[in-house]
């Protein structure tokens, strides 16, 4: 993770490492249209989180990279 990289106008489609004050770090892809920033989980079942309305909200940083197990 970058944690210099928190600009919302560069990290537009990007995943973002974010903190949330009462619920803790969240990994989710950061989108922008039309003025209003929200966090969009890979994970269907989860609905999109305005991070405008909710001031307890601070990106951390871009995700530069990862690993993961295969299938």
């Amino acid at each position: 993770m970058d944690g210099s990289q928190t600009d919302p106008d560069e990290l537009n489609q990007k995943i973002v490492v974010a903190l949330h004050r009462d619920r803790g770090f969240a990994l989710a892809r950061f989108i922008s249209a039309d003025g209003v920033h929200l966090l969009e989980s890979e994970n269907r079942d989860y609905s999109p989180v305005t991070v405008e309305k909710d001031r307890k909200w601070q990106i951390v940083g871009k995700v530069l990279w990862w690993v993961r197990k295969g299938p």
